[in-house]
């Protein structure tokens, strides 16, 4: 209530009562007494009764104004408790600042959040000020200075120095909780303190995830991203991708465990080797990446990357060696942005990786028509397979001993439509490296058997069948079990069928070669080496494998019988099949000299040129009429 308006109505009140005392008091005894003498006695006694009355009146109504301030006293210190409450259970340090007498007052709370007493602050607004971090302290003055000049509340965050020295992050808030009525001028301030340390730290560690590498500590590619932005890069930068050769193995062997504590080792020598080069980031798994502004020795800084890998790592007792690839492209000569830079720099790292490993590849632009021309290779290998312009041909296999036709070897042909009719050698090499091969691998055994199954139907061919399997294609678990499936639809015999397997399958997985070419073998098929003599083959294995023909590969027979060299290996190779009693077949048999010399050195079979070329399958069953 208005002290103002209470006080005006008391006095309103005495003041009606007086009035109407002293307007009809007289009257109403003049009325009734006639007698002076009584008159003037009573009028005495009225006197008095006017001054028990208002005395009466007074007191009942300065207690009932009492009364009611002392119940609004109660409310606003109920008010005050629970607004404490608040204040305390939310842990909020609450300020209120005198404009007037420049004293400063804070409850226990806001104290507690800076591990202080009241001892260790005088009541001025100079102390807590002077707790401010420096970086902060004009941020915080000047959003109070807008709340006094304008009427709206603040809210800003700062740093305040804790007693033990380290910094604390407080969310302030405050107002202006009083002005004066003419000026407007503010006279009282009050607001809030809240800690928020711990939500400070957990955005600042949502931050770090989002742009460094956990394992590491190193910048990430988003990082990485930002930092190619800034425009110090629109000027001359060298992109440097590196990869770590071999790693998978490092998992495979030792564990992921051990690969992190590894990839922990690289990243901290990296991190100092870069520390004079430039800005060094982690893309995942172990690739790593470069920016540098020194592109005149950009090639040199890749050089000398590798050459930080050349002491090897010791981790849990154990010494790795490591190395690694780097490809370098440049920006602006090799690229017009940021996305493309880094196309090129990972363009040359497999340029380097496809090298032999551990070198560093600068990015030229051939390297990107060359994989635009793979691109579009795969395209036209899918649209082939999908279209039938994939066609196969036969070439025939010949007995030495009689020059009778014993078998033919399936060839696959492009039927492309602009270059004609292509070569295995135009596109296998491609398929192998897709992945392509195990889908036209798949086509060309089914046709290759559906031809075999009407050939038998007919009578018009009763040899062995050979067929190149690729390695991705054996390596499939369900490759023995389909294979079985294909025949027994076809009504083929597998005994039919020799599967042509290459020497870098048998040596990859050598147990794990031994078992499928087991399995192949137990359900009937023939198989043979092909291309032998250009891998290394180890005769420990050799000697465990269930083949039954070892293939002389054509780079072997060509210079025979000129070459000594090649006419040894051949002879070698010849012997090594006797003893194994296997038989062997000369490939790529071009002169009557080269089958003579095959034909004296004891090898049973031939294909090449001086018999047959690969010819369709309808020319495959007139020669073998003819024959």
């Amino acid at each position: 209530m208005n002290f103002r308006h209470g006080s005006l109505r008391i006095v309103g009140v005495y003041a009606l009562f007086a009035v109407l005392w002293i307007l009809f008091s007289d009257a109403v005894l003049g009325f009734f007494v006639d007698d002076v003498s009584l008159l003037n006695v009573l009028q005495t006694y009225k006197g008095l009764a006017f001054v028990v009355t208002t005395t009466v009146l007074l007191y009942g109504l300065i207690l009932s104004h009492f009364r009611s301030l002392q119940h609004i006293q109660s409310q606003l210190k109920e008010q005050k408790q629970r607004l404490e409450y608040v204040i305390q259970g939310a842990g909020l340090g609450y300020w209120d600042y005198d404009c007037v007498t420049k004293e400063h007052f804070v409850n226990e709370t806001w104290l507690s959040m800076l591990g202080l007493t009241r001892e260790n602050l005088k009541g001025e607004v100079e102390d807590w000020l002077s707790l401010l971090h420096p970086e902060d302290k004009t941020l915080a003055q000047e959003a109070i200075a807008k709340a006094m000049v304008g009427f709206a509340s603040y809210v800003v965050e700062f740093r305040m120095r804790h007693r033990d020295g380290r910094w604390v992050w407080i969310e302030s808030s405050g107002a202006v909780v009083k002005r004066d009525e003419k000026t407007g001028e503010p006279l009282r301030l009050a607001g809030t303190h809240k800690d928020i340390s711990e939500r400070k730290e957990a955005q600042e560690a949502i931050t770090f995830l989002a742009h460094y590498d956990p394992l590491t500590k190193l910048p990430n590619r988003i990082r990485l991203k930002d930092e190619l932005a800034k425009p110090f890069y629109t000027k001359k930068v060298a992109l440097l991708f590196l990869d770590l050769d071999h790693f998978q193995r490092v998992n495979d062997v030792h564990g992921h465990s051990f690969g992190d504590k590894l990839i922990e080792a690289v990243a901290a020598r990296f991190r100092d080797f870069a520390q004079d080069v430039g800005f060094l980031a982690r893309m995942g798994a172990d690739e790593f990446v470069m920016i540098t502004s020194d592109t005149d020795h950009a090639y040199a800084h890749g050089i000398a990357w590798l050459e930080s890998l050349r002491t090897p790592f010791r981790v849990e007792g154990r010494v790795i060696h490591v190395k690694a690839s780097v490809g370098v492209s440049l920006f602006p000569s090799d690229a017009k942005s940021t996305e493309e830079l880094f196309r090129n720099a990972d363009t040359a790292l497999h340029e380097a990786k496809n090298l032999g490993k551990n070198q560093v590849a600068l990015y030229a632009k051939a390297l990107t028509e060359h994989i635009i021309n793979m691109d579009t290779l795969d395209k036209e290998l899918q649209e082939a397979l999908e279209s039938d312009a994939f066609v196969l041909h036969y070439q025939p296999q010949f007995d030495l001993s009689d020059l009778s036709v014993v078998g033919a070897e399936v060839l696959v042909r492009w039927q492309h439509p602009t270059r004609g009719l292509l070569s295995p050698y135009a596109f296998i090499p491609r398929a192998e490296e897709s992945g392509f091969i195990v889908p036209l691998g798949w086509w060309i055994i089914e046709e290759s058997l559906k031809q075999l199954a009407l050939w038998q139907e007919t009578g018009a061919f009763k040899g062995t069948l050979a067929i190149n399997i690729s390695t991705l294609q054996i390596e499939e678990e369900s490759f023995v079990s389909a294979m079985q499936a294909l025949c027994k639809h076809e009504k083929i015999a597998p005994s039919c069928i020799e599967l042509e397997v290459t020497e870098s399958f048998v040596m990859k997985n050598t147990q794990e070669s031994i078992s499928k070419l087991l399995a192949l073998k137990k359900a009937g098929f023939k198989l043979s080496v092909d291309d032998f003599g250009t891998g290394y083959s180890s005769l420990s294995y050799l000697k465990q494998l269930p083949i039954d023909k070892l293939k002389i590969d054509r780079s072997f027979v060509k210079d025979t019988p000129r070459s000594e060299e090649d006419c040894a290996i051949v002879k070698a190779i010849i012997a090594l099949a006797k003893n194994l009693h296997l038989e062997v077949l000369g490939e790529g048999v071009e002169t009557p000299e080269q089958s003579l010399f095959l034909k004296k050195e004891g090898c049973h079979l031939v294909q090449g040129y001086l018999y047959a070329k690969p010819m369709p399958p309808e020319q495959l069953v007139a020669l073998k009429q003819n024959n």
